[in-house]
């Protein structure tokens, strides 16, 4: 509830736009609370041109072989959304990133653990806005004229939402 998916969708639409000079392949998998590999192979296959009826009949073994293959050859980013356990990214097929293939993968997650456990580089905890930043994002989004110029109970409202949301954005 603090941006996180924000903050890695804009990650994730940066790399798009740099994608000739950075990577080869960008791939968006959002990860949902009941995990399942199958999923996560789906999403990939998908950004990579694997999924058609033939490969969707694959073994998870077999899909996992394919994705290696591919993702082997590319220097791609991964971004996963929404970790609520490790995910064994070999089980999947992705190749883990080193300093050869210069891959990397960025996931969101609720857990410092679920960071231990997948052996995270690098963390960064999203914190809730102070109550002043909050506000003046909330009027960035809502706009002046719908604030100020719109029915003249809209703003004591508006303010008494935005308190309520204490700092999330």
């Amino acid at each position: 509830g603090v941006g996180k998916t924000t903050l890695l969708k804009q990650i994730y639409n940066k790399l798009l736009l740099d994608l000739q000079n950075t990577f080869g392949v960008v791939i968006w998998v959002s990860v949902s609370k009941d995990l399942r590999l199958e999923k996560i192979q789906e999403q990939i296959g998908i950004k990579i041109g694997l999924f058609d009826k033939a490969w969707k009949k694959k073994s998870l073994k077999d899909k996992a072989s394919d994705i290696f293959k591919i993702l082997k050859e590319k220097k791609f980013a991964l971004l996963m959304d929404g970790l609520w356990e490790r995910v064994d990214l070999t089980k999947v097929g992705v190749p883990l990133p080193d300093s050869k293939n210069l891959s990397k993968i960025v996931f969101t997650t609720r857990s410092l653990e679920i960071c231990g456990l997948m052996e995270a580089d690098m963390q960064f905890k999203v914190k809730c806005l102070a109550a002043e930043e909050a506000w003046k994002l909330f009027q960035t989004l809502i706009g002046y004229e719908t604030l100020h110029e719109g029915h003249p109970e809209v703003l004591g409202l508006v303010m008494d939402i935005s308190k309520e949301c204490y700092g999330l954005p």
